[in-house]
């Protein structure tokens, strides 16, 4: 299931540039009733964010840093240049606390890193795992080469299928499942900055699950001058990672800039046998015409494949500890055989933004975007010659090459192609202190899922992973499931924004409501799901929800801000698989994971109050609380070694706490950084477990840590550059229980590197040292798989018998050497 690059690439880049003058074409007839004005966008610094030579402070303006209050309200964007660095990675050493505390003026509690903090950690780090820096959010690192296929971070004790991801324009997150695989979808070197915005999202915003937050990911803007970048990269583990990027510059005349960048990256796997081999792409470009008219083409491309990783129990892990993985040597009969678990995964994301003045204060945003994902994640099974079943279908005596006392083993692959198309459209009018934005989000998901079986020889080897090779039963495919899922999804939305006092108080009201439509059927004996109509094989559910939201804010100085807001969001079932039966061959005819009847939706009301200061000290607090019902706990489990996600409704929740985090703007060639964030947390229902209720109620919820946080400095003197960061969670439960946790823990990395002058062609070129882990914490870094109790409880009478959580271990030290220029 591997796509080819080469012709999709050649065709979306074909209808880029048709689409680039067919936008300004339509932007120019829009405009003929009114006089063209053509004041480009200033370009005082190049689009790494370093700055041109003799740019000054009254020059040089970006969306970066604001230093006061419009009279419509919005931040009046005012960056500093001049005293900031060159270099060819994009730093420029203005950003407080390091590069972590972008200045924020929204309503609502926001983080944001920049390329200062960007560009000085591993090249190959996740940007979710450099998340964990940020307030509020709780994630160690399970892979430290960025390879790892789940984030496995929380924000606010709420997990990641809870959080939505965009970027330009781009839903990263999968619209059913809790994976975000942030990983695969931007290379860091093209990554320019990244916002976290804590228990909320944007009205507009093309997801509908984002009760625990959003992350905004954009990327670098295509250079106005024909250069480049490479990144070379070497650590332990094998460790070798090539990046280079080519920008173009203006093409000829057509005021379009672009680039394309490929990256590889290799390495054996951090712990046990196997390793990981990355590729990507990223395409980028951008034309600008007239008053502020733009289109901008996007487009990714993603190749994995990697060794799964094993998730052990506490137990497993106290026993074995990092060396707890699959089985190196293969023996007959073993379904832990490293070569059984290997997953592989395909990316392709695009998306084309336009944004056109139409004048007289009305302005058009349309993003139109596909994300496609083709992946197998792959298991073992022992399977019955004379015992096994499709289904509720017994299969009598099989014909099994390989067989051993009548058991053959075989590889199950977990064959998977799911694929979006969306498009979000935005009409504002401004008028006088008022602005009006109305819209709307539609989108179209197609999701499949084939479970296959090949036999494995005698030596663990496996032929071929589909086709002819796939055991067959009367000419139909042996599987656990054959799964076909859709969903429709359509919000539509309006927003007031007005502002009063001069632009001082800024008041703000929404209203989305969203509705989605699911289908899922499974062609597999025993399925009997019916539609309302009678028709067989037919599951599903509809969900609609309104969504109102309001904020006020008040800028008491240009350099002081207080808001406040209140908030709704939700988040429909979690996992296709909810919607059917999950069947196995050695399931003795009867499901072995049954369907959810009638799954509800998450719903959450959240408030927030805060505070902002921004200057030469950099300091922002706020206080929140959330209430939510039939809250969902996306959790993994093994069906024998396949990984099984479901999602798990905990009732109610109550959510409390505050956040702070102070950084300094660079003093001395130092930057320091520090964030805090204290958690109370309560199950508000009691759990049924069977037909026996837990008394979980006031219990603790899980992966919820009473304090976490994270501290840094940062010197950067435009030679000598480098850094220390270490972020900290307190205990966090595993069970509903709370009757098993994984401990509290440290994790601190470093950074140190020189930048030296332009040489020839060579701009910039500097070497960079990361050691992640540096003390060589040993420390699980998240749960996996939760469980109601570990322990065995008794209620009423009634024995609930324990079942043992699984864990993410976290990394060991990684040694990465990267050496970087520009051209």
């Amino acid at each position: 299931m591997v796509l080819n690059p080469s012709r999709k690439t050649l065709i979306l880049c074909c209808t880029t540039f048709i689409a680039l003058d067919t936008g300004a074409l339509l932007s120019r007839a829009l405009a003929q009733t009114t006089p063209p004005h053509d004041a480009r966008h200033d370009r005082t610094a190049t689009s790494q964010g370093t700055p041109k030579k003799g740019t000054t402070a009254k020059t040089a303006k970006t969306a970066a840093t604001p230093a006061g209050v419009q009279a419509d309200g919005k931040a009046e964007v005012l960056t500093v240049h001049a005293n900031g660095i060159s270099s060819a990675t994009g730093v420029t050493n203005t950003t407080p606390g390091g590069g972590l505390m972008a200045v924020q003026t929204a309503a609502r509690s926001q983080s944001g890193m920049t390329r200062d903090y960007i560009a000085k950690q591993s090249p190959a780090v996740a940007p979710g795992v450099m998340l964990s820096a940020m307030p509020g959010v709780v994630g160690g690192a399970s892979d430290p080469y960025g390879g790892s296929t789940h984030d496995g971070l929380t924000v606010r004790g709420l997990t990641q299928g809870e959080i939505g991801f965009v970027m330009q324009g781009i839903p990263l997150g999968d619209p059913v499942n809790p994976n975000i695989f942030s990983a695969d979808m931007v290379d860091n070197e093209n990554l320019s900055a990244v916002t976290l915005t804590q228990g909320s999202s944007d009205i507009s915003a093309p997801f509908y699950s984002a009760v625990g937050g959003q992350v905004k990911m954009d990327t670098i803007t295509p250079s106005s001058r024909f250069g480049g970048l490479v990144d070379l990269s070497y650590g332990n583990n094998n460790m070798r990672r090539e990046f280079i990027r080519l920008d173009s510059g203006e093409i000829g005349h057509t005021g379009i800039r672009a680039y394309v960048s490929y990256s590889n990256n290799h390495y054996d796997q951090w712990r046990g046998p196997g390793g990981v081999d990355r590729s990507h792409i990223d395409f980028k470009a951008i034309k600008e015409w007239g008053d502020g008219n733009s289109i901008t083409a996007n487009f990714g491309w993603n190749h994995q494949t990697a060794q799964s990783l094993r998730y052990p129990t506490m137990a497993q892990y106290q026993e074995f500890g990092n060396n707890y993985n699959w089985d190196t040597n293969y023996t007959p009969g073993d379904t832990s055989y490293h070569k059984f678990h290997t997953t592989q995964r395909v990316d392709t994301l695009g998306s084309l933004q336009l944004h056109l003045n139409l004048h007289h204060g009305l302005t058009l945003d349309v993003t139109p975007y596909y994300i496609a994902d083709a992946g197998m994640y792959n298991g073992g099974e022992n399977l019955s010659a004379t015992g096994s079943y499709q289904g509720s279908q017994p299969l009598g005596t099989l014909d099994l090459p390989y067989a051993t006392n009548g058991v053959t083993t075989a590889m199950s692959f977990d064959h998977e192609f799911e694929s979006t198309g969306g498009i979000t459209t935005q009409l504002s009018w401004k008028k006088g202190n008022n602005t009006l934005s109305v819209g709307d989000w539609y989108a179209y998901l197609q999701h499949s899922e084939l479970e296959s079986f090949t036999p494995a020889d005698y030596t663990g080897g496996v032929s071929n992973s589909f086709g002819n090779d796939a055991i067959k039963v009367n000419g139909q495919i042996l599987t656990g499931y054959n799964i076909n899922f859709k969903q429709q999804t359509n919000a539509l939305f309006i927003n007031d924004r007005y502002a009063a006092l001069h632009g001082k108080l800024i008041l703000e009201a929404g209203f989305r409501e969203v509705m989605i439509s699911r289908i899922a059927t499974n062609d597999i004996p025993g399925e009997n799901m019916q539609d309302q109509s009678g028709g067989p094989y037919l599951n599903g559910g509809n969900y609609a929800e309104p969504l109102p939201e309001v904020s006020a804010t008040y800028f008491i100085t240009p350099h002081d801000q207080i808001y406040v807001n209140g908030t709704t969001s939700f988040r429909a079932p979690g996992s296709e698989e909810i919607y059917v039966d999950l069947w196995d061959p050695n399931g003795g005819g009867v499901p072995t994971m049954q369907r959810q009847a009638n799954p509800k939706s998450e719903f959450a009301i959240g408030e927030e109050v805060g505070y902002r200061h921004k200057g030469f000290v950099n300091f922002s607090l706020a206080a929140f609380n959330y209430n939510l019902v039939h809250h969902q706990v996306n959790s993994s489990n093994y069906i024998g070694t396949e990984l099984v996600t479901q999602p798990i409704d905990m009732g109610g929740e109550t959510i409390r706490g505050f956040q702070a985090e102070i950084g300094l703007r660079p003093w001395h060639h130092f930057s320091p950084y520090i964030a805090f964030q204290y958690l109370h947390t309560t199950i508000d229902s009691n759990f049924k477990e069977g037909n026996v209720y837990l008394p979980t109620a006031g219990k603790t919820m899980v992966m919820s840590p009473t304090e976490s946080g994270s501290a840094g400095i940062n010197y950067d003197n435009g030679h000598f550059f480098g850094n220390l960061f270490v972020s900290w969670a307190g205990r966090q439960y595993s069970t509903f229980m709370n009757d098993q946790s994984l401990p509290a823990y440290a994790v601190g990395n470093i950074t140190a590197g020189y930048r030296f002058g332009n040489f020839s062609y060579l701009k910039h070129p500097q070497i960079q040292v990361n050691v992640t882990n540096f003390a060589n914490a040993h420390y699980l870094s998240g749960v996996y798989g939760y469980t109601a109790n570990a322990r065995s409880v008794n209620v009423g009478g009634t024995t609930v018998n324990g079942s043992a959580p699984t864990y993410f271990v976290g990394a060991t030290p990684a040694v990465i050497c990267s050496v970087t220029t520009g051209f």
